[in-house]
């Protein structure tokens, strides 16, 4: 059995201590010095992006003191308008801001691309060195300038793509329709839909009508139940104009709540009073409920987010076996959290369905492979983006209704889940 890295206090246990290899220490590492690297590293893409621009395709000569002064007034430029930790907040200050801050993040994934392009040319020039030596002689300069045409075309693909992820990519809604088949769910269950929402983000870079448009498409699916799986709000100054809208989501079994890591941030119990108070949602906090037909028994269980970084996953939860040994031997369950780490805790527990968030899909991703795109959410959890099976149970992860960091989507649209819960002998049957 591997051993667990866990929090002091309560027993959480985080996915990080799965393994002790250094993988994992320098995994972590990156991610607690993420948003110092992004200012200092967005300085550097900056400039080389600018210097590709300026020289290979508008063709001008750039003297090399700039290339020493360049990145380093852009460092300056950065830490002064950015700060140590760009984000939110920050970029919603002004429109500037909004605008300088697209640019850096555009500016690492051009980077990112000129140094792959980069990486391949070299290989293929060695490859081609090894050719010449053997009789078939092929000029430099005709590499170099193959490398600098895919290198510019590259540059040009990754901005339009980014662009396009600022504008209609993070504007998309996609109602993802899954049918789960529960252990334990009777008859009178079958066909029970539960409608998923995680990760809203208000007072980030949601509106309030882009909110009362969720809402609405929300509410058109009819769900029986509607679930919000964490990391509602970034923030409580705007709680009176938004929760009361978020608060029109209607189900017939009602809407409940779970917190997630951007709630505790915020402050859990000001955030659980301010849900209460201006929303009709059940708020379950390490807590649980009971939906009943014709006398049988659907078990709703919701963790409290642990609350530390968001890059760690939590494998193991101290109230969730307290939780589960509550619920009649047999009786099905849905169990909230936020984090899907998890779900190996919950799956030998025996729950049926496992809903989660957190993870974004990583706001951006390649388009392949088809059924799980590649994205940066790979780093902070085995189970990024989806759909997954451990024996009877199933876990889903939602790509969240709202963005973080910065207000851009490539591939990676914003989610409403639509489950539609299947009784194991309606399941046999079909």
């Amino acid at each position: 059995m591997p051993e667990t890295s866990c929090g002091r206090g309560p027993r959480i246990c985080f996915a990080d201590g799965m393994n002790k290899n250094p993988f994992r220490k320098l995994q972590r590492l990156f991610w607690r010095y993420f948003f110092r690297l992004v200012v200092f590293t967005g300085a550097i893409a900056e400039w080389v992006c600018m210097a590709w621009v300026l020289i290979m395709i508008l063709r001008l000569h750039v003297p090399w003191p700039i290339h020493v002064l360049g990145p380093v007034g852009l460092h300056m430029l950065n830490r002064r308008i950015l700060g140590s930790r760009p984000g939110p907040a920050g970029a919603r200050s002004s429109p500037f801001v909004r605008a300088y801050v697209g640019v850096v993040f555009t500016s690492l994934f051009g980077l990112v691309v000129l140094l792959a392009n980069g990486a391949v040319w070299a290989l293929i020039a060695a490859a081609l060195g090894i050719a010449s030596s053997l009789g078939s002689p092929v000029a430099a300069a005709d590499v170099a300038g193959a490398a600098g045409m895919t290198g510019s075309v590259a540059l040009v693909v990754v901005s339009s793509l980014i662009a396009w992820g600022y504008g209609p990519g993070q504007r998309r809604v996609h109602v993802l329709e899954l049918d789960v088949v529960m252990p334990g769910l009777a008859p009178e269950f079958d066909g029970y839909q539960i409608a998923q929402l995680s990760d809203i983000h208000l007072g980030g870079y949601m509106t309030v009508d882009a909110l009362a448009s969720h809402v609405e498409r929300t509410n058109s699916l009819s769900p029986d139940l509607t679930v919000v799986t964490g990391d509602i709000t970034d923030g409580l100054d705007h709680v009176m104009e938004t929760f009361p809208v978020l608060g029109g989501l209607r189900a017939r079994d009602g809407v409940v709540a779970i917190l997630g890591n951007h709630d505790v941030y915020t402050g859990a119990d000001d955030v659980t009073a301010a849900l209460r108070r201006l929303t009709p949602f059940r708020v379950l906090r390490d807590e649980s409920i009971v939906i009943e037909r014709g006398g049988h028994r659907l078990n709703v269980l919701g963790l409290n987010d642990a609350g530390l970084d968001w890059t760690r996953g939590v494998r193991e939860h101290p109230a969730l076996p307290r939780l589960a040994e509550r619920v009649p031997a047999g009786e099905p369950v849905v169990l909230l959290s936020h984090r899907p780490d998890l779900f190996g805790q919950a799956a030998a527990l025996g729950i049926g369905l496992v809903l989660s968030g957190h993870t974004h899909g990583g706001q951006l991703a390649l388009p392949w492979p088809s059924s799980r795109p590649s994205s940066l959410a790979h780093f902070i959890s085995d189970f990024p983006r989806g759909t997954y099976q451990l024996g009877n149970s199933t876990l889903h992860v939602n790509l969240g209704l709202g963005v973080t960091g910065q207000p851009v989507r490539v591939f990676s649209p914003r989610e409403i889940t639509l489950i539609t819960l299947r009784s194991p002998a309606a399941a046999a049957e079909a």
